[in-house]
């Protein structure tokens, strides 16, 4: 499978050119590429990728909306949108090694030294009251200072200056980790960020796993191929040798800067906090190349991160609970499940199954198999009717969470969660019965017919 985004760009615009928006007029990057992705959703109903070839300021044509649609995710992975869960699970049990090559594309212009200046890049803000200019598509590249492993996230970086930014590690992940080792020494951590990959790299940036566990295999393994990599310039490590650019840096020790405020995921404006400090040693990128952007807290953001979340999620509670049926994450901090109930108390188990494998995870609702998760008004019908909230909920007092949840006010993710087993008591084969019909007086019902 081709590994550059422009691959998948021109493969989408022959298939389905309708999904795929060019913008000629300027725009100001200051709210002007974020607005326009929203009005677009909401007044047109219509979620395209969008090139905005002329940006204010800077000569990189953005690139922004390309993850807004579950069906372009499927494709990028070669898969149906219904089969995407699967698949991906399947990528995580069976990845596959990475590959170095010797250069590709990434490399067509090296930038190094003085010519280093993060204000040509597009300086794009995204919601009222941003602190600045964020580049929202940076996916870091990072090896563990003792033991050569790898990790790969997405990190948020505010511009503050020619060869500057700031990073958000959010506490208690891997790459936060990577970091405090290396700072404990007094050394910089060497990080790398690309910026404009194939969908298939993104999505394999966001699995949750273990931290030894190699994320760029997974990469391969949604790729169907080893995921090619080239070594950096100034720095020791690996980035996809087709990304559109890559930011080689280093997170400075015992150094922070004010960073924020920033309108996140959870569609809340957070304020400003002291972060560390990215010194950027060299940019390369592809000649010719798109500067991507996710629009942070709309679709773009959310359907990307969905569909790792719900995989990990549906490994962590068959592990505890085998007959898990499906995982939806519909919301921030918010997990659906529903399992067919064999034992007693496994609700509860699936409720702390998914606790303990993805920090974020604050709500979860638990429903028997013959609930659909993906619709709403069942998965609040079988709160209603199959549980009491003094026997049937599970709150955790003092946990870690999101220091993104602005709920935790000051406390920076320090949290409670809580659980909710909406299944049959004591099963469901035991239960009242729901409404139905005979099947044969069902299937003789051809509502085709009918003048609607």
């Amino acid at each position: 499978m081709p590994q550059g985004l422009t691959d998948y760009l021109n493969d989408l615009r022959a298939k389905r050119p309708d999904e795929f928006v060019v913008v000629k007029d300027e725009v100001d990057p200051a709210f002007g590429i974020t607005m326009t992705v929203v009005k677009t959703e909401q007044e047109k109903k219509k979620r395209p990728v969008f090139l905005f070839e002329k940006v204010k300021g800077s000569a990189f044509p953005v690139l922004t909306n390309l993850h807004a649609s579950r069906a372009r995710l499927a494709s990028a992975m070669g898969s149906p949108p219904k089969e995407m869960l699967k698949n991906y699970f399947a990528a995580m049990e069976k990845p596959v090694p990475p590959r170095e090559v010797n250069t590709g594309p990434c490399k067509d212009v090296v930038l190094k030294d003085g010519q280093v200046n993060m204000l040509a890049l597009p300086q794009i803000v995204h919601h009222q009251g941003d602190g600045g200019a964020y580049i929202t598509a940076a996916i870091s590249f990072a090896k563990h200072p003792d033991d050569g492993s790898w990790n790969c996230a997405y990190n948020r970086l505010m511009i503050t200056g020619k060869d500057r930014t700031s990073v958000h590690l959010t506490l208690g992940k891997h790459l936060w980790e990577y970091y405090k080792i290396a700072e404990a020494r007094g050394k910089p951590l060497e990080v790398a960020f690309a910026i404009g990959v194939h969908p298939a790299i993104a999505l394999g940036a966001l699995a949750i796993g273990s931290i030894d566990e190699d994320e760029r295999a997974i990469m391969g393994a949604l790729l169907h191929e080893p995921l090619e990599l080239v070594r950096c310039e100034t720095i020791d490590v690996l980035v996809p040798a087709h990304a559109e650019m890559i930011l080689e840096t280093e997170i400075v020790p015992h150094e922070t800067v004010k960073e924020g405020p920033f309108g996140e995921f959870t569609g809340y404006s957070l304020g400003a906090r002291q972060r560390e400090v990215v010194k950027v040693k060299a940019i390369t990128h592809r000649k010719g190349a798109y500067f991507h952007d996710i629009t942070v807290g709309h679709l773009d953001h959310m359907l990307l991160s969905t569909v790792p979340m719900e995989a990990n999620l549906y490994r962590a509670v068959r592990a505890m609970v085998p007959s898990v049926a499906a995982v939806r994450v519909p919301s921030p901090f918010t997990c659906f499940v529903s399992i067919e109930q064999r034992l007693k108390g496994q609700a509860k188990n699936a409720i702390m199954a998914v606790f303990g494998s993805d920090l974020y995870m604050k709500r979860v609702v638990v429903v028997d198999h013959d609930v659909d998760v993906f619709d709403d008004r069942e998965v609040n019908w079988a709160i209603a009717t199959r549980c009491q909230p003094d026997r049937d909920m599970v709150v955790v007092s003092g946990a870690r969470g999101s220091d993104l949840d602005p709920s935790t006010a000051g406390e920076d993710g320090f949290t409670a969660k809580w659980g909710v087993d909406a299944t049959a008591k004591p099963l469901l084969k035991d239960f009242t019965p729901r409404h139905s019909f005979p099947e044969a007086a069902w299937n003789a019902i051809d509502v085709a017919k009918l003048k609607l």
